[in-house]
């Protein structure tokens, strides 16, 4: 028994060895994140209620938004991997600080068509500067762990950044707009309106704080210096890109990521589709910040519990397993909402989608526990040591088609199926199921299933003839 507690606590290791650059880089995943969890949660209902979109233009302009950042992540990867992390990193930050705080204030000053040609530019330049954010901190968080320590530093990196979810989510969010703290009443709130606007000078905030973290790290510290050797910073952006195009290790990992999209597709609902659907099915005053923190909170103790148990599997089994229960979570949303009143403890509407909608999340939490974590350090992982910024960046590719053409179909969707006042039409029953939420549902989790289906049916394909040895943490089998 004391074997075992010995070997469990041995694999948080890192947590002691661990150098400065690596917590710099957790602190700058950290920061940032409470500014994006918090923004991305309202940034549909902010471009409806703020600054007058309507449904489908709010959809497609959060799908502009990711579709730019994939666009731009293309060249940042390569870029990163010339210049270096520190001054990628000072770009990104610096361009997100000017972004949020212009999104912030906009409103307050401008009105009708001035206030949404201002707010459209500058989620373009927001785009930008979240594009500099995700392979920089995945080309970071290789370069400050060593072989033995990666997949844990892996780990832990997706701990904070949960963890800075749930403070986006049920603190910022749900405090700002309704001033409640996972459901106890703290001040009267700003409300729906004023309410986003704060969120969002909050993440102007947080976004200066990243920044000092990324001014203090050391550009040329390796955990691992056999990679250090690897590395040179002769080419050019456009060369390096190229080049990793031609890589048969890279078109493989394309191949799986575009497998894998039906179920990655289910993380961009939570802020495309989610928002809306909560608040029109159980109302505006709806605690969303606590919805969505549901999700990391779930996703935090079982990174704490669990890491050294997922340690042990190898990454593609971890992977297909936690799609297939990801993608299953749908099934509760899909289900006819009169079937789901059928349950002896619920007794109306309100009952049956609360019941549904956190049933949801839960389930959802736990498939993206499994495979989450793995699924990143498994592309920066098969990446040469000279290359990582753009494998990362250029393996948005699949994302970077699927997200524009979701943001586009989740406002037509939504207006269509979950539009506002649909709740009191679905109560009285003048609404069949061809034409409720629940079907709307139905049409995202038959794209979801396909996803593990696919990687199973492909799986010796994808792992043959692999020259990349197994993940560090997991078994071969």
């Amino acid at each position: 028994m004391f074997a075992f507690v010995t070997r469990y606590f041995s694999e948080f290791r890192i947590l002691k060895s661990a150098s400065r650059d690596f917590w710099l880089t957790n602190g700058i995943q950290f920061f940032d994140g409470l500014a994006y969890f918090s923004m991305i949660t309202v940034l549909s209902l902010y471009l409806t209620t703020n600054c007058g979109f309507s449904d489908v233009d709010s959809g497609k302009w959060v799908g502009i938004y990711t579709l730019y950042i994939t666009a731009f992540v293309f060249a940042v990867g390569s870029i990163c991997d010339v210049i270096g992390i520190k001054r990628s990193l000072v770009i990104g930050i610096s361009l997100l600080i000017l972004s949020r705080l212009g999104l912030g204030v906009a409103p307050l000053f401008l009105r009708d068509d001035p206030l949404q040609l201002t707010v459209k530019g500058l989620i373009i330049v927001m785009s930008l500067g979240t594009a500099f954010m995700s392979p920089v901190i995945m080309t970071a968080l290789r370069r400050y762990t060593s072989k033995e320590t990666r997949a844990t530093g892996f780990n832990v990196y997706y701990l904070l950044m949960n963890i800075g979810a749930v403070i986006a989510n049920a603190l910022i969010v749900d405090l700002m707009r309704t001033g409640k703290a996972f459901g106890l009443v703290v001040f009267k709130g700003f409300g729906n309106v004023t309410g986003n606007l704060v969120i969002l000078d909050i993440g102007f905030g947080a976004a200066i704080c990243a920044l000092v973290c990324s001014l203090l790290l050391r550009e040329h510290n390796w955990a691992e210096p056999s990679e250090r050797n690897a590395v040179s910073t002769a080419k050019r952006p456009l060369h390096l890109f190229l080049e990793v195009w031609r890589e048969k290790p890279f078109q493989k990992l394309v191949l799986f990521l575009v497998l894998t999209l039906g179920v990655r597709l289910v993380f961009t609902h939570q802020f495309l589709v989610m928002p809306k659907y909560y608040t029109r099915m159980l109302g505006s005053d709806f605690e969303l910040g606590f919805a969505n923190s549901i999700n990391p909170i779930i996703i935090v103790i079982g990174l704490i519990v669990l890491i050294p148990v997922i340690n042990r599997f190898a990454t593609i089994k971890l992977i297909i397993l936690g799609m297939a229960v990801s993608a299953f979570s749908l099934v509760f949303l899909a289900v006819p909402i009169d079937w789901v009143l059928r349950l002896p403890f619920l007794h109306n509407h309100e009952q049956a989608y609360y019941f549904i909608i956190v049933t949801q999340i839960v389930v959802f939490a736990v498939g993206e526990l499994i495979f989450s974590p793995r699924f990143t350090e498994y592309i920066a992982s098969v990446a040469p040591p000279d290359k990582v910024s753009s494998y990362m960046a250029l393996s948005a590719l699949p994302m970077f088609i699927a997200k524009p053409i979701n943001g586009f179909i989740s406002g037509i969707l939504i207006s269509r199926y979950c539009y506002d006042g649909i709740r009191p039409k679905i109560e009285t029953g003048n609404v069949g199921y061809v034409h409720s939420p629940e079907f709307m549902w139905m049409i995202y989790l038959s794209l979801a299933v396909l996803s593990p289906i696919a990687v199973i049916a492909l799986k010796g394909y994808l792992t043959r003839g692999d020259s990349q040895p197994p993940a560090p943490g997991t078994n071969a089998s």
